[in-house]
C-alpha cells in the first residue's frame, strides 16, 4: 500500500470526505492524512474546519498511517451515508 495505490483505490470506490497529504484548511467533515517532521498523522475535521483533538493518531511509518487512514475514510462513507 502507498500513497498513489490509496488514492486510486480511493476514488474507484467513489469514496469522498478525505484530505490525502495535501492542505486541509477550511475542508469541514472530512478524514486527514498528514505528514510532519518525524511523524505520521489522521484525524478528523469538524463542521467548522477544526481538528479534533481526540481524533489525532500519530505513526511513524507511512504505511500504518495510510492503513487508518483508509479504514477511518471507509467509516466515514459508511455513517455519512454515502457508501
Amino acid at each position: 500500500m502507498n500513497r498513489e495505490t490509496v488514492k486510486l483505490d480511493l476514488e474507484a470506490r467513489g469514496l469522498t470526505g478525505y484530505v490525502l497529504l495535501a492542505d486541509p484548511r477550511n475542508r469541514t467533515n472530512v478524514v486527514v492524512l498528514a505528514q510532519g517532521r518525524d511523524v505520521w498523522a489522521t484525524f478528523l475535521q469538524d463542521e467548522r474546519a477544526q481538528v479534533m483533538g481526540t481524533s489525532v493518531r500519530e505513526f511513524a511509518g507511512e504505511a500504518e498511517a495510510l492503513a487508518d487512514f483508509v479504514h477511518r475514510v471507509e467509516l466515514w462513507n459508511r455513517i455519512s451515508g454515502v457508501r
